[in-house]
């Protein structure tokens, strides 16, 4: 009597590619992030993979993601949404994209399909078309923006837009 076992290649391979395989799976994911007591973060996904590689940890949030900011809880200082978002931990590099909304606490609100949030620089950017809405009108980045992390100051990359000007 013999016996053997053969499996294919690919699936070989993927059992071996065990740095894609989360450590950690959430459903219903919710946080609250406080700082000296006072509440500063709340984030809310359907579902959380954290993965932990040889060179970085990644965190997926392939259902979408919902994060508010807060100066004083539970005044709202910024909001982002989106379908799906990726964190790079080593890097400290957010990738947000398919229907992003972000809106800071002064009620301007960003829309476009791909967002980065450079943690490091403190800079949030997009080479994508977005739109901004502000008080004072729109404005159209044909080839994306750069902002603060607050999203209070805006540099729009090939602008297209209407503001309106106060009289003084």
């Amino acid at each position: 009597m013999s016996s053997s076992c053969s499996n294919k290649l690919e699936t070989v391979n993927s059992i071996k590619a065990i740095d894609t395989i989360p450590t950690l799976f959430s459903r219903s994911f919710y946080l609250q992030r406080s700082e000296n007591g006072k509440i500063v973060l709340i984030a809310k996904a359907p579902i959380v993979k954290y993965i932990v590689q040889k060179l970085d940890t990644i965190t997926l949030f392939p259902e979408g993601v919902e994060v508010q900011t807060f100066s004083n809880y539970p005044e709202v200082e910024s909001m982002i949404t989106a379908k799906y978002a990726k964190h790079h931990q080593s890097q400290k590099l957010w990738e947000v994209k398919n229907n992003v909304v972000a809106r800071n606490y002064k009620g301007d609100t960003l829309y476009t399909e791909l967002l980065y949030w450079d943690e490091k620089a403190k800079k949030i950017y997009s080479n994508k078309l977005s739109r901004i809405i502000t008080e004072d009108g729109l404005l159209i980045g044909r080839n994306g923006f750069e902002a603060d992390e607050s999203l209070t100051k805006w540099k729009v990359i090939n602008t297209q837009g209407t503001v309106n000007v106060k009289d003084e």
